[in-house]
């Protein structure tokens, strides 16, 4: 590590390891301090609108979020790290069969091609530690621990958080892109970015307009209650009548808001799963096609729940015979219910 040019050191450093950029901020830097304090206030307020829905961890993890000087008592810097984990990249691959050309099809986001994000950003984390050098404490988090990352990254300089909550970047001008951080107790000089977006927000708001939720309004907080992503990868209840609906074919996630922040991916890179694979195979089949991917978070019950949904949006008399099957076959009474629910 170069301290005497460490603003050049930790750039050469960024490729190095594959990233897209990386900046540097002292925890007592004070703009970090009362953006954090305004950013716990509005937290505050939109958890009390109950707007999270069941992400009651939210609420748990707040007071630390809050607090990162106690969260991380150790750190006196944090090294912020955005990087694509090839996020947009039609090479990028994912362990679902292929689905034959007649299968009845659900969706899965784009983002989860690839490597599993967070293991891809911890890996990198993890050779920027060793670079600094030996006799170094550090905690690396990737979306894994309580802290606002989109607001490290952006007090960082290296984006500014869209109308959709992601953070935008300036050279791609898109939210492609996943964040890390990484807490250290040593007082590293600050590097600190000047975000040029092209298509500011105030005169694009492509993402609301595209999202056919209402979940997105312009300069309001997000309603993650109607977000096509909170309902297929977060809720663990049945979806009402009108959730279903609104979640069309997605399985797991929703790229709407994404693919239009310019520049806009007029390629379809979701990831088609074929339905009667994802309820017909045997349940330990699709845990080891999913392991140490990103849809492991939901889970094989979360899954199927979403397909049977995916399924009555259909209205085919293929997908009926499916949901027949399932509905004889189950041994879940969660996918039972959602079945049944109308």
């Amino acid at each position: 590590m170069n301290r005497n040019n460490f603003s050049e050191w930790l750039a050469e450093a960024s490729r190095n390891i594959g990233a897209h950029s990386v900046a540097c901020i002292r925890m007592d830097n004070p703009l970090l301090r009362q953006r954090i304090e305004e950013n716990s206030t509005q937290v505050t307020d939109w958890l009390k609108l109950e707007m999270h829905g069941e992400m009651n961890y939210l609420e748990r993890m707040l007071p630390e979020k809050t607090n990162p000087w106690k969260t991380f008592p150790f750190a006196k810097s944090v090294l912020v790290l955005t990087f694509s984990n090839r996020w947009g990249n039609p090479a990028a691959t994912h362990p679902f069969p292929a689905p034959a050309n007649d299968a009845l099809l659900g969706y899965i986001s784009a983002y989860a091609r690839g490597a599993d994000y967070h293991l891809t950003g911890q890996a990198m984390l993890y050779k920027l530690r060793a670079m600094l050098g030996e006799n170094i404490h550090a905690e690396v988090t990737v979306d894994t621990a309580p802290v606002y990352e989109r607001l490290f990254a952006s007090v960082g300089g290296l984006g500014v958080v869209g109308d959709n909550d992601l953070l935008r970047v300036s050279d791609l001008g898109n939210t492609r892109i996943f964040i890390g951080c990484l807490f250290v107790d040593a007082e590293l000089p600050e590097v600190i970015h000047q975000a040029q977006i092209p298509f500011a927000c105030a005169t694009c708001h492509a993402c609301v307009k595209n999202c056919r939720t209402g979940a997105i309004r312009s300069g309001q907080p997000i309603d993650a209650r109607k977000c096509i992503s909170y309902l297929t990868i977060e809720k663990h209840e049945t979806l009402t009548r009108e959730e279903s609906e609104s979640i069309g074919d997605w399985l797991f996630g929703c790229d709407d808001c994404t693919m239009v922040c310019p520049p806009r991916i007029e390629d379809d890179m979701r990831i088609p799963v074929d339905l009667e694979w994802l309820l017909k195979a045997p349940a330990a089949e699709i845990r080891r096609t999913i392991k140490d991917h990103v849809t492991a978070y939901a889970g094989v019950t979360r899954l199927r729940k979403n397909a049977v949904v995916v399924l009555k949006n259909m209205e085919t008399s293929p997908a009926q015979d499916l949901l027949q099957w399932a509905r004889e076959n189950t041994g879940s009474e969660l996918i039972r219910r959602q079945i049944d629910l109308w």
